[in-house]
């Protein structure tokens, strides 16, 4: 075999098990395939860390949010974002992202709004009337927002620094805080709420989008949907007896145990996330977790060939595209097909699945 699935296997454990909890979900996998050791790192590669690993990433969080809940009272609302919440994390990108959202002020999409007004019968009953609720209680934010947001993220800094011994600062986006009880790396985030179409005509507070605060321009970023793409990746998961998030652990993986990606990858969670999703769940609803490798192979081929597949591949939430006018992304998608071309192989080799 071509690699040293050993040293790979030691590796996945490292990541996703540091601190050698009991992990069922990893007993349980596998039953009636036949043992090797390429099934054993693909196996590993696509079970998630032991409940009691993120229960107690979430524990550290909490200690954090506490202590910010302590100063800001009732100024800001908190959220969990990120592959902890659809339980995709492997230690790699293990950081658990906190969002302060502040409760002073949001953005609202007006121009969508008077738009949707006037096109009414393109919605509900009940939608029109949540959209006209919106609009009827919308009222002009009289202070500045940014200040707002500058004040509270260099508040939410201060405190953080009198309490904890290593805090970095200096990242724009968030606030990395090392908690060391249970030992986890906590990322807080500022941002405000923007309320789009598809929050105001459902009221459902998965569709709120975030605008993060980066304290290098102060300015908001982008509107993210983070709440909404975690939702549609447990509820496909769920369809699929968990098949989605198998794969996009395996995904994040590879990308790990490859030596041809050097330095920062350039495809990152949030693009796997997108790559896997979007594969036809007819596809691989039945299959066993050594046939969703061929799955996902299957996938990034297409992504390669098909240019026009290519340049429509959306984001989980359908805001981004991921691969248009990205060339760096494609050279390294390329990589990925190579590893798992290699994988694939072994796997064929073994004879452990057909071809």
């Amino acid at each position: 075999m071509a690699k040293n699935y050993t040293e790979l296997i030691n590796r996945v454990k490292r990541r996703s098990n540091p601190e050698n909890l009991i992990n069922k979900r990893a007993v349980l996998e596998g039953v009636g395939i036949p043992y090797s050791q390429v099934g054993e790192y693909v196996k590993l590669a696509m079970v998630g860390v032991p409940p009691e690993y993120t229960n107690n990433s979430k524990v550290a969080a909490k200690k954090v949010m506490a202590h910010l809940e302590n100063s800001h009272g009732n100024e800001v609302t908190f959220k969990f974002q990120g592959s902890i919440e659809t339980n995709t994390h492997i230690l790699k990108d293990n950081d658990i992202d906190l969002v302060q959202i502040s409760n002073k002020s949001s953005s609202v999409d007006r121009q969508g709004l008077k738009k949707a007004l006037d096109e009414h019968w393109n919605y509900t009953k009940t939608e029109y009337t949540n959209l006209k609720k919106h609009s009827d209680t919308f009222s002009q934010y009289d202070c500045n927002q940014l200040s707002d947001l500058g004040k509270l993220r260099l508040k939410s800094e201060k405190v953080l620094k009198s309490i904890y011994n290593e805090v970095d600062i200096d990242k724009p986006k968030a606030i990395f805080v090392k908690v060391t009880s249970p030992l986890r790396n906590v990322d807080v985030v500022t941002a405000v709420y923007h309320k789009t179409i598809p929050f105001m005509k459902s009221n459902h507070d998965y569709r709120k989008g975030i605008q993060v605060y980066d304290k290098s321009i102060d300015d908001k970023l982008p509107t993210e949907f983070p709440f909404w793409s975690i939702k549609r990746i447990n509820e496909k998961s769920i369809l699929s007896n968990g098949r989605l998030k198998k794969m996009i652990r395996f995904m994040k993986n590879v990308k790990w145990d490859t030596s041809l990606i050097v330095g920062k990858p350039k495809i990152s969670s949030f693009d796997i996330n997108a790559i896997c999703y979007d594969i036809n769940l007819d596809i691989y609803a039945s299959l066993n977790y050594l046939e969703l490798v061929r799955v996902i192979y299957n996938q990034i081929s297409k992504i390669l060939i098909d240019t026009n597949y290519r340049d429509n591949l959306k984001s989980v939430d359908g805001q981004e595209s991921i691969f248009r006018g990205k060339s760096e992304k494609i050279e390294e998608l390329r990589i990925f097909k190579a590893e798992i071309d290699s994988i694939l192989t072994d796997i064929y080799l073994q004879k452990i699945i057909s071809v």
